[in-house]
């Protein structure tokens, strides 16, 4: 097996020396977004990088100061559907998701502390910075493909476990009435759609999985430790530290993400806000069933399928 080649692959260096992935957005852009005019032309320099480029963007100068919650949500939002389609990110429908420490164990995005990395089951993921932590927090993302280089070359023998893939769970009230425990198939972490490399990788689903009855045997417990230990090297991965009004787009079926542990602030209103958005893109060949966690009757155009009596705000 020869190492991946391509702009998808990077070391936190390269990312450093080349920043033709950042954006800082012009007074007359701003004020197009603001007047609800969201295809910015330079968007299209954005799908390119995001699908066949460096698979990340980084738009930078949304004025959030000045703005109330309600909307500087609409903008992004207006964003983000320009960009692909917002789906819903929980059995609750919500497309805009508020990643904040709220206590809620289990999701990543509702708890506080450092986070591992991983990847989003959509094939694109947003965020939007609201408010910074006191100290901390700085969002850290990693090329899958240098990873899968960086194991081919130090335990080429962890590679077939690692395409072989994982059984995945998700959340028991993202599931559908009737839904297996565990994914009938195996997820691999790294694989190809439509021929070219693709990676998938959500740890916690994995753990989860282990718990609903898919054990692991030794070589994948030791896979899923060395990948995710390679994805975090300080030379894979790449350190932002996002600042209010910065908007960071990430492949998920290239990048990988996750977070510094950080201090909040004792303020209420000044603890870390960032929104999120899942987004599907249309002209994107479609991930194959066995690359994907969560079973068709729980997706909803490719996020997870609310569920009505949530929605309507009727409790079960």
């Amino acid at each position: 097996m020869k190492p991946l080649t391509g702009p998808h692959v990077w070391r936190a260096a390269d990312l450093a020396a080349e920043r033709s992935w950042c954006i800082d957005l012009a007074p007359a852009e701003i004020a197009s977004l603001e007047a609800g005019r969201f295809d910015l032309p330079r968007l299209d320099g954005v799908r390119a990088g995001l699908e066949r480029g460096r698979g990340l963007a980084l738009v930078r100068g949304l004025p959030v100061a000045r703005y109330g919650e309600e909307i500087a949500a609409a903008i992004f939002g207006g964003l983000g559907e320009a960009l692909g389609i917002a789906v819903s990110q929980s059995y609750r429908g919500d497309r805009i998701g508020h990643v904040r420490d709220i206590g809620e164990a289990g999701r990543y995005y509702t708890v506080g502390g450092a986070l591992e990395m991983h990847m989003d089951p959509v094939d694109v993921v947003g965020l939007l910075c609201l408010k910074k932590a006191a100290s901390g927090g700085e969002s850290r993302i990693a090329s899958s493909a240098a990873v899968h280089n960086a194991v081919l070359a130090e335990r080429p023998d962890l590679v077939p476990v690692l395409r072989r893939g994982f059984h995945y769970t998700s959340r028991q009230e993202d599931k559908a009435a009737g839904a297996p425990p565990v994914t009938p198939h195996r997820v691999p972490v790294f694989g190809e759609i439509d021929g070219r490399f693709a990676a998938f990788l959500l740890p916690i689903a994995i753990r989860n999985a282990e718990k609903a009855g898919a054990p692991l045997s030794p070589a994948e417990r030791e896979a899923l430790e060395a990948v995710g230990r390679t994805a975090a090297r300080p030379d894979l991965a790449f350190e932002m530290d996002l600042e209010p009004g910065d908007m960071q787009f990430l492949n998920n079926r290239l990048i990988l993400h996750g977070r510094a542990d950080y201090r909040d602030s004792p303020d209420p209103d000044r603890k870390r806000h960032m929104l999120r958005l899942w987004l599907m893109m249309p002209g994107w060949p479609p991930r194959p069933e066995t690359m994907t966690m969560h079973a068709r009757h729980d997706r909803a155009g490719g996020g997870i399928a609310p569920k009505p009596s949530v929605v309507t705000g009727d409790r079960p």
